[in-house]
């Protein structure tokens, strides 16, 4: 007998066996998750990732909800992933995988459709990834029209600027954490970031991608899809850097939006996922959100929301998101109730504005416990070295605040005010 909606045996109830690609601290208590659920937690470790963003398994507090660890030099080489999660698949076979790291959802996808094991669409997922290709496939459908071109040189970009009109976004075609995305007001500054632009190599390998710039209300889409049933979990705002406006200094779960805005918003980002293939999972779509009422593609990940946005979403009041990302990719039955959030959960995240040198030290934040229940969370982890390089990408933040609050205004109030008494007792200026 098999299961109607995706065509498999029924999926048996007791210990199963997950296997979680990398990690780091944002996704870290999907482990416990899915211990709590009963099941057995492999990890596959990538030194290179860990390295990159200042973390060590050793000494994590989650090392008690894993029950075996492999270790990978770099586990975005798709070789040795491919080499060691056949080698456990042998030993114990996989029921399911999760993998929320950008560089590693085509990879593990790939692996997982060798092996017949439930995952996100491996030609789905690397169609979201390779951004032109993505809005290629949704101007197909008809789900979005927003003007695009990859260009090779400064005169294809520049003609594609004139046709559509400044400014324009350029942006490697295939990245994330805004690096190396740019907003381009006009010619000149065209003329002058070309200069710094390298097609073909990092972060622009995949090529060059010059956009339709975006007006509107920048929001994102928080959305399961579970036995071909999409789960609305959230629509969060985005907050950017007016100096970079490619960069995200911040996001407040839920969006403070109406009723209808809110439908537009999730019919659009259910359409954009079905449109591309995606088959299960949790995904973040961000979107403009127009004056016009019109929702338009900014990214499709093929992903759980990133940094910390899943614990924003508990904060908030709408549940343990790492409990149904497990259950998702075991295939589990999924019955999601309306979702009542009963506070906003702001996080704003600031690095150096300019090049600066390094002060001296850390400053006392003894003040922060002024804020009471309010703030959830102050990290302030300056990098090494003597000058701290201008934050242009969300790999430059040092600074991070979780705000708590039953009032919207409050709340963004709140992070925001505690970013600036950071920034002055730095005294240096931050993105903000």
């Amino acid at each position: 007998m098999t299961d109607p909606v995706s065509g498999r045996p029924p999926v048996p109830s007791g210990r199963r066996h997950v296997v979680f690609v990398t990690w780091k601290t944002g996704n870290a208590p999907a482990f416990r998750a899915a211990k709590r659920l009963g099941h057995e937690v492999t990890l596959i470790r990538s030194l290179r990732m860990e390295r990159a963003q200042h973390i060590d398994f050793t000494t994590s507090s989650y090392q008690e909800y894993v029950d075996t660890v492999h270790v990978l030099d770099d586990a975005t080489d798709a070789e040795a992933l491919r080499a060691r999660v056949l080698a456990v698949h042998r030993e114990r076979p996989i029921d399911g995988f999760v993998a929320t790291v950008d560089a590693l959802v085509v990879p593990v996808a790939r692996v997982a459709e060798e092996l017949g094991i439930p995952f996100t669409s491996a030609h789905g997922a690397a169609t979201a990834k390779l951004k032109h290709r993505c809005r290629e496939v949704l101007a197909a459908a008809g789900v979005d029209d927003t003007r695009y071109a990859v260009v090779g040189g400064y005169v294809e970009a520049a003609a594609f600027a004139a046709e559509v009109g400044y400014p324009v976004v350029l942006k490697p075609a295939r990245g994330s954490a805004s690096e190396g995305a740019h907003i381009v007001p006009d010619r000149a500054r065209l003329w002058d970031l070309w200069r710094q632009v390298k097609p073909g190599r990092a972060p622009y390998q995949d090529g060059v991608l010059v956009e339709q710039y975006l007006t509107g209300r920048f929001l994102s889409a928080e959305l399961g899809l579970s036995h071909g049933r999409f789960l609305r979990l959230a629509v969060s705002e985005r907050k950017t850097w007016d100096r970079h406006e490619a960069l995200e200094v911040g996001t407040t779960i839920p969006a403070a939006i109406d009723a209808d805005s809110y439908e537009r918003v999730m019919a659009f980002a259910e359409a954009a996922v079905s449109a591309v293939g995606l088959r299960l999972g949790i995904f973040h779509v961000e979107i403009m959100l127009g004056d016009d009422g019109r929702p338009r593609l900014i990214e499709l990940n093929p992903r759980l929301m990133g940094s910390c946005l899943p614990n924003l979403f508990q904060l908030a009041g709408g549940g343990d998101p790492f409990e149904l990302l497990v259950r998702i990719h075991l295939e589990e039955a999924v019955e999601l109730g309306a979702i009542a959030f009963n506070r906003y959960a702001t996080v704003r995240w600031f690095g150096a504005a300019d090049r600066v040198r390094r002060p001296a030290g850390p400053p006392s934040l003894d003040w922060a416990d002024e804020y009471g229940d309010a703030l959830h969370a102050l990290t302030l982890n300056l990098p090494d070295g003597d000058v701290l390089a201008p934050c242009r990408g969300n790999l430059g933040n040092f600074g991070e605040v979780q705000v708590v609050h039953p009032d919207h205004a409050t709340s963004i109030g709140v992070a925001e005010e505690i970013v600036a008494r950071a920034a002055e007792q730095l005294g240096i200026e931050v993105t903000r």
